[in-house]
């Protein structure tokens, strides 16, 4: 018997183990919090976790190593990379999956035109009618809606047509983006079946098909991010160094990153923690080792120079558009989300408890008259929203520090439950957030046409009621959660396991500059853990460069056909 569960003990088995963990604790910690709404608060309680935990990581572990053991046949193996005999261009294949992308998308589009006018948009054209704007939303965003609608309005006559020309730009970006990384694989000699797979994920999934038309923030600087991985992976490709020293190639990538960083404030901290991260697996990769040995070269003091240039050129261009618009700093409430939640979760569930100089202290932040209704364990912006905050921020930490002090489990169960979407694979309250049903245009997806001044409505007008009302059904009543299988890729703690899954791959292959890519993404994601909420339009940056990177495991340019 021993020597049977011996043979199952390889390589890849012992490499399962950690992650396999992760998915079992965080399963059941999820389940805990759905079904009793905390964790655990006695040692039994613990002692059963504990042993929920170890019978699922053993399963998990198993299905993990045989997910590696496929993924390196894939890596290692002969693979058919063409379809056919013949080769085409670059721009051949760039304009093939670009056109068939736009093409897919066009149908959604007629069918909610003239955009998905949702999320935040109303918030900040009220900024450009008003010429008052506020660095809460990323300056550059705001003034590219409103570039459109207010276009709509001076040239088309209508507002509505100045938010169908902005849908018809933004698909014919993202659609470019994503035929861009299908060129990319296709030039690197990935196998087609994946990149068939991932044709079909860009074009008909529907997350992407709604948020391509969608005036969020949140869909161009996905793309971006996009671009900002495919050019780290060319960078660190060894083969293709001798390019990557041509100024066109550099300036590409600068341009890039600083617009990355301009579409989404919180992405310059992932920026700049990523980058040491980078530097370190880079000097820890073989190939680095025998090309310029252990010691620092000339080649990364460029490297670091390249670096600071692009973070003064993002400052530069920050606070020039702030110049130019005048505009005033957003509120920090964004980065209370999770203390200020915490505090709202302790007071809701242990008021009783409370001595009355405690409850004192909290009423100067969070009001006994409102808290209790206000409070949802995964949504912060109620709490946030109406926290009192700027007459004693030091008192707020020291209050926030004592209530902790007091309750830590209390603490760490509202953490969890206002970031459950981002680590449970089960999870359905990041689809109920604001509500579920086609009436409201709330659910997976938000598709209400946001209200607009009296002569500034965007009018809705679709073109192909049933198609809307199909997509509606999946997305706002989420009748996506009934499909078995298929629904687990709508849920956003796929891509970031999938992440993970890959990781682990290069990892324990010590293909370390496989890891640079995507390091920025394994910090970005630490930022969204202390987000107000879990929205899969935040998550959207794994959802379109996670399976892209998986499908780079089969890409190899020696690999020959078979």
């Amino acid at each position: 018997m021993m020597k049977k569960i011996m043979t199952f003990y390889d390589k890849y088995l012992k490499n399962s183990i950690g992650l396999g963990f992760l998915i079992a604790i965080s399963t059941v910690l999820g389940y805990m919090l759905d079904k009793k709404q905390q964790t655990f608060r006695s040692l039994p309680e613990l002692g059963w976790i504990l042993f929920l935990t170890a019978i699922l990581t053993i399963l998990t572990s198993f299905v993990i190593r045989f997910l590696l053991k496929g993924m390196t046949k894939l890596r290692d193996g002969q693979i058919r990379t063409r379809i056919g005999q013949k080769e085409y261009g670059n721009r051949q294949v760039f304009f093939f999956y670009s056109s068939v992308i736009f093409l897919c998308w066009l149908p959604v589009f007629l069918a909610y035109y003239p955009s998905v006018f949702a999320y935040d948009a109303e918030g900040q054209l009220y900024q450009v009618l008003a010429h008052d704007y506020s660095t809460h939303h990323p300056l550059i965003h705001t003034l590219f809606l409103g570039a459109f609608f207010r276009l709509g309005g001076s040239v088309f006559g209508s507002y509505s047509a100045g938010m169908a020309l902005h849908s018809i730009v933004q698909m014919l970006l993202m659609a470019m983006i994503f035929g861009y990384a299908l060129m990319v694989l296709y030039k690197e000699r990935t196998s087609y079946i994946m990149r068939l797979l991932l044709l079909a994920f860009y074009a008909l999934f529907p997350t992407n098909s709604v948020l391509a038309m969608s005036t969020t923030k949140d869909v161009l600087f996905s793309g971006l991010v996009l671009l900002y991985v495919i050019k780290m992976y060319e960078w660190s490709r060894q083969d293709d160094g001798a390019e990557h020293e041509k100024r066109w190639f550099r300036v590409t990538l600068c341009i890039i990153s600083v617009l990355m960083l301009l579409f989404r404030n919180n992405a310059v901290y992932a920026y700049v923690v990523s980058l040491p991260l980078v530097f370190f697996f880079w000097k820890r990769d073989e190939k680095t080792k025998q090309a310029t040995g252990h010691g620092w070269t000339k080649k990364d003091t460029k490297a670091v120079c390249f670096i600071l240039g692009t973070l003064v050129l993002f400052l530069i261009c920050s606070a020039g558009l702030k110049q130019i618009t005048a505009a005033h700093n957003g509120s920090p409430r964004e980065m209370l989300s999770v203390p200020l939640q915490q505090m709202a979760r302790a007071r809701v569930e242990h008021e009783e408890e409370l001595e009355n100089d405690m409850r004192e202290e909290l009423d100067l932040y969070l009001p006994s008259e409102w808290v209790f209704a206000a409070y949802n364990p995964h949504l912060a912006d109620p709490v946030k929203n109406r926290a009192v905050i700027h007459d004693n921020p030091v008192g707020l930490l020291k209050t926030w520090m004592k209530l902790g002090l007091k309750f830590p489990m209390t603490y760490v169960d509202a953490f969890l439950d206002n970031a459950i979407g981002y680590w449970y694979l089960a999870d359905t309250s990041h689809a109920e957030i604001y509500g579920v049903g086609t009436e409201s245009g709330f659910g997976y997806l938000s598709t209400d046409n946001r209200t607009m001044p009296a002569g500034c409505e965007i009018i809705e007008n679709s073109y192909l009621p049933g198609l809307r009302v199909f997509m509606e059904k999946m997305i706002s009543d989420n009748a996506y959660q009934k499909i078995p299988v298929l629904s687990v890729i709508f849920a956003p703690a796929f891509y970031w396991w999938l992440l993970c899954l890959y990781m682990v791959f290069f990892f324990q292959r010590r293909e370390y500059r496989m890891l640079l890519p995507v390091l920025f993404l394994v910090v970005y994601y630490l930022t969204l853990l202390l987000s107000p909420t879990v929205l899969i339009r935040y998550m959207y940056p794994f959802v379109v460069c996670v399976p892209m990177m998986l499908c780079l495991i089969s890409g190899r340019k020696e690999k020959t056909e078979k």
